[in-house]
């Protein structure tokens, strides 16, 4: 299934890197649990970029299990916002295991 995917960013105008990155995590993450039903990516920017001053990336996923659908609440702080977002996604794969079930074959 084709999940929407919603990106907003706050504090700071769409950076199109930023984007391209949270779609290419996103797609893989797709790839590796197919019952994806929605998934929104907050991005925040520090107002005032100082030393000090972290990139948090926020994503909540709609994922449908056997009790229905359940949201998925994932964050991730680090001064590069491309590294927040990977470990951002990092956790929600990790997260998403949860919901697939096991392999029989292993």
């Amino acid at each position: 299934m084709i999940a929407p995917l919603e990106i907003e960013f706050h504090n700071t105008q769409p950076i199109e890197e930023a984007e391209t990155c949270i779609r290419q995590e996103f797609a893989a993450l797709e790839r590796f649990y197919h019952r994806i039903v929605s998934c929104r990516v907050d991005v925040e920017l520090p107002e005032h970029p100082r030393r000090g001053s972290l990139s948090t990336v926020r994503v909540d996923l709609g994922v449908a299990g056997a009790k229905g659908t359940e949201h998925v609440q994932l964050h991730s702080q680090h001064k590069d916002v491309s590294m927040a977002i990977h470990a951002a996604f990092n956790a929600a794969h990790r997260r998403v295991q949860e919901f697939k079930p096991p392999n029989r074959y292993a």
